[in-house]
Parts: C-alpha cells; sequence; structure tokens
C-alpha cells in the first residue's frame, strides 16, 4: 500500500521559522525521526503520520501559535519548481490558482482541492485525503496562495474570506493584519475566496508557450508519481462533511459517489474495511484534532462528532486511545 507524502519543502520552511525562534532544529528533527539529509533532499518527502508529529512538535518547540502563518511568508517562487512557474506563467490569476490545485499532488498527496465558482466570487476549498489535515496546513497554504498572487499582481492584493476550521488564536489580528480580509474560524472546511473579477484578471508575466512546456511537464511528473489509491480517501472526505452538518448516512454518501451502498460497501471490502469502522476511525481521528487544537468543551466536541451526550463520547474515546478526553486533553497540553 503506497502511504501519503509530503514534500520536505514544507518541513525546511518550518525549520527556518522554528531558527528564526531559537528553536534547537536538530532536536525537533531528531524527535520525530526525519534525518538532517532528507529535510535538506530538494526532492525529499515525509509520510502523512510523521509531517502531522512534526507540525504538533515545532508548535510546541516553538511557542508560537502562528507559526505555520511565519513559515508560509518564507515560501519564494521556485521553491516548489514546476509548480511554481506553472502559476507565474498562468494565463489569469484563475488559470494559477487551478493549476496550483491541479498538480499539487506533486507535492502532496493528502490534500484534494474542490473548486466552486459562484456568481461573484471562486471558492478554493481545501479537503483531507487521508486523515486530518492539521491544523497548520490550512493556515500555511492559504499564506502561500495570499503571498503568491500579491507576487503576481505586484500590489497588497487580499483575497474576500479565509475560512479557517480551528479555533479563533488567541491574537486573531494576526491573521486579519496579513490577510486583510475578513477570517471565520470553527469552518466546516478550509475555504480561500476570491472575487470573480480577481479570477479573471490577466497576468502580465503570462507565456502561453511557456505554460504549455510546463503543463505537458507536469503531466508526465504525474503519471509517474505513485499515488494512493484515493478512493477511501473520498469516503473519509464525505463522512467529515457529514459530521460537520449533522448525521452519516452512508446511503447519502454512497449517492454523493455516484453508486449503489453494496458498492460502496464492496469497495470498502477491497481494502479490508467496514463503512462502521471507517466512521469510527474519522471520528477518532476528528476527536483528538479538536481536543488538542481547541478549546471546545468536552461536551461540544462529543456533539460535533454526533454523539448523544458526553457519556457515549468518553467511553469512544478511551476505547480509541485509552484514555478520557480530559486525560487526553491534558496530556497533549503538558507536552
Amino acid at each position: 500500500m503506497i502511504e501519503h507524502r509530503n514534500t520536505t519543502v514544507t518541513a525546511r520552511m518550518v525549520l527556518r521559522a522554528c531558527e528564526s525562534l531559537g528553536v534547537d532544529t536538530d532536536a525537533l528533527l531528531a524527535s520525530v525521526g526525519i534525518d538532517r539529509a532528507t529535510a535538506e533532499d530538494p526532492d525529499g518527502e515525509v509520510g502523512f503520520e510523521q509531517m502531522r508529529h512534526f507540525w504538533q512538535t515545532a508548535y510546541q518547540m516553538s511557542g508560537d501559535p502562528h507559526l505555520a502563518l511565519r513559515a508560509g511568508q518564507l515560501v519564494k517562487v521556485g521553491d516548489y519548481k514546476c509548480l511554481d512557474y506553472l502559476t507565474v506563467h498562468a494565463g489569469t490569476i484563475g488559470q494559477s490558482m487551478e493549476n496550483f490545485c491541479r498538480y499539487m499532488l506533486l507535492l502532496n498527496t493528502w490534500i484534494a482541492w474542490e473548486i466552486v465558482p459562484n456568481k461573484d466570487t471562486v471558492t478554493l476549498r481545501m479537503l483531507p485525503a487521508a486523515g486530518i489535515l492539521p491544523s497548520a496546513t490550512y493556515e500555511f497554504v492559504f499564506t502561500i496562495y495570499t503571498n503568491r498572487v500579491r507576487h503576481l499582481t505586484e500590489d497588497s492584493w487580499a483575497p474576500e474570506l479565509v475560512r479557517l476550521p480551528f479555533s479563533m488564536p488567541a491574537e486573531p489580528q494576526i491573521h486579519a493584519d496579513f490577510f486583510k480580509a475578513p477570517v471565520q474560524y470553527e469552518a466546516p472546511a478550509g475555504e480561500f475566496v476570491i472575487s470573480m473579477a480577481c479570477w479573471n484578471r490577466v497576468l502580465p508575466s503570462s507565456d502561453e508557450n511557456l505554460l504549455r512546456v510546463l503543463d505537458e511537464h507536469a503531466r508526465l511528473l504525474l503519471e509517474k508519481r505513485p499515488l494512493p489509491d484515493d478512493f477511501v480517501g473520498q469516503v473519509r472526505r464525505e463522512i467529515v462533511r457529514d459530521l460537520h452538518g449533522g448525521e452519516v448516512n452512508r446511503d447519502n454518501i454512497a449517492s454523493r459517489l455516484n453508486m449503489s451502498p453494496r458498492t460502496l460497501q464492496r469497495r470498502l471490502d477491497e481494502h479490508c474495511l467496514a463503512f462502521a469502522d471507517l466512521l469510527d476511525a474519522v471520528r477518532a481521528d476528528l476527536a483528538k484534532n479538536k481536543l488538542a487544537g481547541s478549546d471546545l468543551s468536552l461536551a461540544e466536541v462529543g456533539f460535533l462528532l454526533g454523539f448523544s451526550d458526553q457519556s457515549a463520547f468518553t467511553r469512544a474515546f478511551k476505547r480509541w486511545t485509552g484514555k478520557t478526553p480530559k486525560e487526553y486533553r491534558n496530556r497533549v497540553n503538558d507536552q
């Protein structure tokens, strides 16, 4: 089974941000099992769980609640190689963003995207293709997107709205000052909203001939890249969507995936998974993510995960982890 992977470019940006804060980055890498050679390799990659652990440890060692924002601002055009130049030489900002979303699989296989056009805006919606995304991922990527458009337009551009699926930080003004736009917290999904006028804005660096060559090169790279089977990821995303919106219904999820409930279960059987077990795993991941990354009460976390009362949530969480939700939150906060 192919593991979800992430480029070490991201890790290097976090390491630079940590170094500026006086963090011992050798100790940081050692604590999460990433060797320095891999971290510095231009083509290096790390696994999903390792990267999630890396983010968590970096936050703990730095003490900076806006570490992802700091790291995202260190990313320069060219750090992401071919992908960067597909954005720089696109015809419009919209085409630039579409290229970034389409070919992000070259960098990161555990992020999926939906592009939702409306009358006056376009929404870029980030969704997990593997486990629950670290909160830092949304902040880091949306920081890169904002800086990238500012670079392309050579002005102090701002998105229309940024939605982040985690709790409001102690200093939300830092987000407001950087994005220069309204920021909504505890959102059902991470979303980056751009005006349609900006989406259609022609770029001065557009180069149709060079873009055609770069696009062909990126497609060849993507064809050669071994990718995880995304079916389980698709089902996970639909479960997360239902959990944020209310009751999880297997038949409705099957319908959204254009298949019968029987076919859904048969496809999951190919991965030795039952729907109920996958739902349980998603709830466990979400629970740990919300307990570690939000100030929601235990009762609120349980309610958001579809439990009828806090005692039912506590029993399930103890089955998942061997600890009560309170014990888990205390342990994470003490690390």
